[in-house]
């Protein structure tokens, strides 16, 4: 092999390797304040119910605003709320039609996760790339502890937040900090759900 073939394909892995490290950060260890969740973010959407179905799971949102990012080759916001995941209720509760959500990824190469935040609750998704959908991970309760409120008040915070300009966000810490066990629960089900998306 030439030089400069192997040069490309050392090359072609150390970018796969810096976008990989921080996609699998960003989920595993999710930002506590919203100002690291913006910083952290390459895409900071805003979403629209365009059309749902409760009985199947799916949701397919329609991107109303972009906060942060460029354009990016993912052009589907269909999610698939696994049936099977705890704490989904919540999600199919809310869902409505033109009901907004604000979605954080971390975006590069083949790689694509994020939180979504609805009024007053959470979910962590993955890219599937074969199916063109976000897969949800679990839904994030926890994640009050970076925003606790509704979408529409969100996206004026984090739109303020990426200004620079200081903000005072509504949190909820949750009544005893998660134990270890829980953690490492998390943790399980988060390598759980990405290695089955993702086949590998």
């Amino acid at each position: 092999m030439s030089a400069r073939g192997l040069a490309g394909i050392v090359g072609v892995v150390l970018v796969a390797a810096v976008v990989t490290a921080p996609a699998v950060g960003y989920i595993h260890f999710p930002p506590m304040t919203l100002q690291k969740m913006c910083k952290t973010s390459t895409y900071v959407r805003v979403l629209a119910v365009k059309s749902f179905d409760k009985e199947k799971g799916v949701i397919n949102f329609e991107v109303v605003e972009t906060l942060k990012g460029e354009k990016s080759p993912r052009t589907s916001f269909r999610h698939v709320i696994r049936a099977e995941a705890e704490g989904v209720k919540p999600i199919l509760d809310w869902v409505g039609e033109k009901k907004q959500a604000v979605m954080c990824t971390i975006e590069g190469g083949e790689i694509a996760c994020g939180y979504v935040f609805i009024d007053d609750y959470c979910y962590s998704v993955d890219y599937n790339r074969a199916g063109e959908y976000w897969v949800l991970i679990r839904a994030e309760p926890n994640m009050a502890a970076c925003y606790s409120g509704s979408a529409e008040q969100l996206r004026g915070l984090a739109k303020d937040v990426l200004d620079g300009k200081e903000v005072k966000v509504p949190v909820k810490e949750p009544a005893t900090p998660p134990s270890k066990e829980e953690r490492d629960k998390r943790y399980q089900e988060v390598n759980e759900v990405l290695k089955a998306n993702r086949g590998k």
